[in-house]
C-alpha cells in the first residue's frame, strides 16, 4: 500500500512538473485526472459492494470420495452490475489433508459487466474425515488498489467428506487371537462347546463345512477356509453365530488427524479381520449424541459401515451438546441392555485419564475393555492395551 500512495503521488508531482515547465494545458489535465481518479474508484467500487451486486460462491463437483480421489472447487464470481470490476481478492481456506493440483492460496478475480467469472481448483483426497473447504474471506478492491469493501463467503464454503479405507489384517494377527479368544470366554450361551481346543486361525478344523450353495446364509461362509480352497465352503453349526465380539470407535479424537484416521481404519480392519475368521461382532459408534450399532455379519456390513464413517466426526474433551460437556465415551447401558458378550475391543485416537477413570466404570458394570490405541502420547490403562501402528498392526503393550 506504501509504494501505491508514493507511486501515485510521484505521478502527480511528475503532472505538476510537465504544467509548468512543458505544457500547461496537458500538464493541468493529468493532475486533475489523478486528483479525481480515486475519488471515481472509491464511488464505484462502493456502489459495486453495495446490494449484493457483486456475489461469491462456491461449489464442488462431488461432496463424497475416496482417498486418493479428487475434487474440483469452482469459485464464481457474478457481477449484476453495468459496472467492471476491478478485482475480487479470495483467499482460499483448504485444509492440509487435501492436496492442492497447484500451490495456489488465493485468488484474484476481474469481472466484466453484467457476466460472471468462474476459477476452478481441484484438491486430492488424503486422509479421512470431514472438512470444509471455499473462501475464507473475500474483498472486492478499487481500480487503485487504495480501498477494499469485505464480500460475504456463507455461499462459498463447501462440505467434503472423505471415506476411510478398509486395510485388511492377517486373519492369525495376535490381536484377532485375543479378541476372538475373548468373545468366546464372554460368551454367556448355555450351550456345550465341543469345539473349544480348536484353532480358530488355520481354517477352523472340527465343523462340518460344505460347498456354498444359493441360498445359504452369507454370515455362514468360512473365509478363511473359503480362501484355501478357492471356494466358498459354508459352516453346518450354528454355534459360531452366539459367539460376537463388541467394538466401540471412541467418541474423542487428538488433535493429529493421522491418529484419528488409524483409529477408525482400524476398527474397520478388526470388524473384517473378525468376520473373515468366523466371528460376527457388533460395532458402536455415536453420531450427533447418539449411539448407533451396526452388526457385522457379512463383508457388504463392513463397506456399509465405511460409508456410514464418512460422516463421523470425533468430538473434544471440551464440546457442548444440549449445554452440557460430552462425557460419554463408552456405551455402557447400550451394551449391557443388549445381553451379548460383554468383552470389548476400544479404538481410542486419545487414551487418557478420563478414558480410564470410563473403563474402571465400565469394568464395574461386567464389560471388559480391551483398549487399541493410535495415541502416539497415551497415558490410560486398561487389563489390555494394544498399539495401533501405522501398517494396523497392534503390539500388546500390557
Amino acid at each position: 500500500m506504501i509504494v501505491k500512495i508514493f507511486m501515485y503521488l510521484l505521478a502527480i508531482a511528475l503532472s505538476i512538473a510537465f504544467a509548468l515547465y512543458l505544457s500547461a494545458s496537458i500538464g493541468w489535465t493529468f493532475v486533475y485526472v489523478l486528483v479525481l481518479a480515486p475519488i471515481f474508484s472509491l464511488i464505484i467500487t462502493y456502489v459495486l459492494s453495495r446490494k449484493s451486486r457483486v456475489t461469491l460462491s462456491a461449489d464442488i463437483d462431488r461432496t463424497m470420495l475416496y482417498k486418493g480421489e479428487t475434487v474440483t472447487l469452482k469459485v464464481t464470481a457474478k457481477n449484476r452490475s453495468i459496472f467492471p470490476v476491478p478485482a475480487v481478492k479470495v483467499r482460499l481456506s483448504v485444509p492440509q489433508v487435501l492436496e492442492p493440483a497447484e500451490s495456489a492460496s488465493s485468488l484474484v478475480i476481474s469481472i466484466m459487466p453484467r457476466s460472471e467469472a468462474v476459477v476452478e481448483m481441484q484438491y486430492k483426497a488424503k486422509v479421512w474425515g470431514v472438512y470444509n473447504i471455499g473462501a475464507e474471506n473475500a474483498f472486492l478492491h478499487d481500480f487503485m488498489g487504495f480501498f477494499r469493501f469485505a464480500m460475504p463467503c456463507a455461499d462459498s464454503v463447501c462440505e467434503v467428506k472423505i471415506f476411510p479405507d478398509i486395510p485388511e489384517i492377517p486373519g492369525d494377527a495376535p490381536l484377532l487371537r485375543s479378541a476372538a479368544e475373548s468373545a468366546r470366554f464372554a460368551d454367556d450361551s448355555e450351550e456345550t462347546k465341543e469345539n473349544d481346543g480348536l484353532n480358530l486361525f488355520a481354517g477352523m478344523p472340527g465343523y462340518t463345512h460344505r460347498e456354498y450353495t444359493e441360498g445359504d446364509p452369507v454370515r455362514r461362509i468360512n473365509w478363511k477356509l473359503s480362501s484355501k480352497r478357492d471356494k466358498y465352503m459354508v459352516r453346518l453349526d450354528d454355534e459360531i453365530e452366539s459367539i460376537q465380539q463388541n467394538i466401540v470407535l471412541d467418541t474423542c479424537g487428538g488433535n493429529d488427524v493421522y491418529e484419528n484416521e488409524r483409529a477408525v481404519e482400524g476398527m474397520l480392519a478388526a470388524a473384517l479381520g473378525l468376520l473373515k475368521c468366523g466371528f460376527e461382532s457388533t460395532v458402536y459408534c455415536r453420531f450427533n449424541g447418539v449411539y448407533e450399532t451396526f452388526a457385522i455379519t457379512e463383508p457388504a456390513d463392513v463397506s456399509a459401515l465405511q460409508t456410514r464413517l464418512a460422516d463421523y466426526r470425533f468430538s473434544s474433551a471440551d464440546d457442548v451438546m444440549d449445554g452440557k460437556k460430552v462425557r460419554s465415551r463408552i456405551p455402557v447401558s447400550e451394551i449391557s441392555a443388549d445381553g451379548s458378550a460383554k468383552a470389548i475391543m476400544l479404538y481410542t485416537p486419545l487414551f487418557d485419564r478420563k478414558l480410564t477413570a470410563e473403563i474402571s466404570a465400565a469394568e464395574e458394570q461386567g464389560i471388559t475393555c480391551a483398549v487399541v490405541s493410535s495415541d502416539s502420547v497415551s497415558v490410560g490403562s486398561a487389563y489390555q492395551v494394544w498399539r495401533l501402528n501405522e501398517d494396523y498392526s497392534a503390539e500388546l503393550l500390557s
